[in-house]
């Protein structure tokens, strides 16, 4: 299991280590958003849920704080190792325009991480006041620049999900994790792509609500993977399609968590 010739033995352990942890940390949120958004499809007692939701969920359970807490960290560490592709390099990933943009997408993505990972460190010491996500504090941007602003998030969402489709129809979205020759590596790879499909149709429809809410300019409320579920548990075939996108990402979730013994970490050159 090989990273960049030129990093000692010691770091190439510290990296596989963070990315492993990292890994498991990320899986567990979207396995806890998918459990608990498919119990409500079933009507068993669960709830249409998100990342902050998922976070509530831990924060209710027997040692919760330390749920937490460990999750955060876990994620900081998936953060590191995102940071660390962007800007170390370990597997040599190309320096061609492909190449540089897939760097710069995993860059964006450690900063998400970041945010996630402070949620649970922000929900280790208050109470929740509002579960929903609300854009009001930026009011004073007014009416017509928060809907420019809105329209543009609309449209970078939009192409992430493009772009995640076509990722994944042409296999380069699951070659990056270098599975190819390891053993199961074809459950694996299906698993993800199942996972990578409801992702990618979850952030277009939130992508949807950002220019809904860009285009009525009264209704500026920012809406996340919770309002997602919701909206395809009122439609025609509410719950069957909330099912699947729920079994979607706890696919998504158990794809990251089986990374962490099927990924070879091996050098791209």
């Amino acid at each position: 299991m090989a990273f960049a010739k030129k990093e000692i033995p010691s770091l190439k352990n510290l990296y596989k280590t963070a990315a492993i942890i990292g890994f498991v940390s990320k899986g567990i949120i979207y396995l806890v958003i998918g459990a608990l958004s498919l119990l409500a499809a079933l009507n068993m007692g669960g709830e249409s849920s998100g990342t902050n939701q998922a976070l509530l969920f831990l924060k209710r359970q027997p040692f919760g704080q330390v749920l937490l807490l460990l999750l955060g960290i876990g994620l900081l560490c998936y953060s590191f190792w995102m940071f660390l592709q962007a800007f170390r390099n370990p597997e040599n990933i190309s320096s061609d325009q492909k190449g540089k943009l897939r760097r710069f997408g995993l860059f964006t993505t450690g900063l998400v991480y970041v945010v996630v990972a402070f949620l649970c460190f922000y929900h280790l010491v208050t109470y929740p006041m509002d579960d929903g996500t609300n854009s009001r504090y930026l009011d004073f941007l007014g009416p017509t620049t928060l809907s420019y602003v809105f329209i543009a998030i609309g449209i970078i969402l939009a192409i992430q999900s493009i772009l995640l489709t076509v990722g994944v129809i042409q296999g380069g979205l699951l070659d990056q994790f270098n599975l190819e020759g390891r053993k199961g590596s074809a459950v694996i790879r299906t698993v993800g792509q199942f996972g990578f499909y409801a992702r990618a149709f979850v952030v277009a429809i939130i992508a949807y609500f950002f220019f809904r809410a860009g285009i009525y300019t009264g209704n500026h409320d920012i809406k996340g993977i919770q309002d997602a579920f919701s909206f395809l548990e009122q439609s025609a075939l509410g719950r069957i399609l909330m099912a699947l996108t729920a079994l979607g990402f706890i696919a998504y979730g158990a794809f990251y968590v089986l990374l962490t013994r099927y990924r070879s970490f091996e050098s791209e050159a």
